[in-house]
């Protein structure tokens, strides 16, 4: 079935994915769009949600849980207002066994994106600069960059060969400063329905796809800004 083109990223409150079997910032296999139950909708505890595990029962889709996208890269327990709200709107209480699986999950993705990063001086050397240009840059917020205790790690996907991903500068400009890395990583790695292939197919691409292709990163940083 052929994906249409919106002009704006739908809402983050109503996409879905599911977590079980996913591996470490693998791309979303199918995604679906389903919306809130009615209670929910104006609750603003579960504002910026982005991922939520879903259960299949028949022919009927089960939302356990919404968290935001992993922003803060600290685990998935849920707050006790989302545990409120999610009573309210009827989804049931979430088990020890799905916490441990999301949480599990996170820990692995998160581990194997700080083992892949560069640090300053290895990305200093791969662009053919100095090591104070680097961290300019990261300040600047044209390279992106998490923080491990006092060091920086640059994440490797923002890198090809000896130079960095075209207009992928612009593009991490606009992510939000509070979003974290982790979930960063997966929506560069992802298959946005917003970023198409110019052809009949119109297959969803990544974001890195998107400008390796030569596609228009301000297209891509819109996106990024609205994450």
């Amino acid at each position: 079935m052929k994906t249409s083109r919106r002009k704006a990223p739908a809402s983050r409150s109503t996409r879905t994915r599911r977590v079980r079997g996913l591996s470490a910032l693998a791309p979303v296999v199918r995604q679906v769009e389903i919306p809130l139950p009615a209670a929910l909708r104006k609750d603003r505890s579960l504002e910026g949600g982005g991922l939520a595990l879903v259960d299949v029962e028949g022919e009927r889709l089960m939302l356990r849980f919404l968290r935001p996208s992993l922003a803060g890269d600290a685990g998935s327990t849920l707050t006790e207002p989302e545990e409120a709200a999610l009573m309210k709107g009827g989804v049931g209480q979430v088990s020890e066994e799905d916490t441990r699986v999301v949480d599990a999950q996170a820990a692995v993705a998160y581990r194997q994106l700080r083992a892949t990063s560069l640090r300053v001086q290895e990305a200093a050397r791969r662009l053919g600069v100095n090591a104070s240009r680097i961290r300019q840059r990261l300040a600047e917020r044209s390279l992106y960059g998490l923080k491990d205790g006092n060091m920086w790690l640059l994440p490797a996907f923002q890198f090809r060969g000896d130079g960095l991903v075209p207009g992928v500068d612009l593009v991490v400009r606009r992510l939000p400063p509070d979003i974290g890395a982790l979930a960063v990583a997966r929506w560069f790695s992802n298959p946005n329905p917003d970023l198409c292939t110019r052809d009949d197919a119109e297959r969803a691409l990544t974001p890195l796809q998107w400008l390796m292709g030569g596609n228009p990163s301000e297209v891509a940083a819109e996106l990024a800004a609205a994450l």
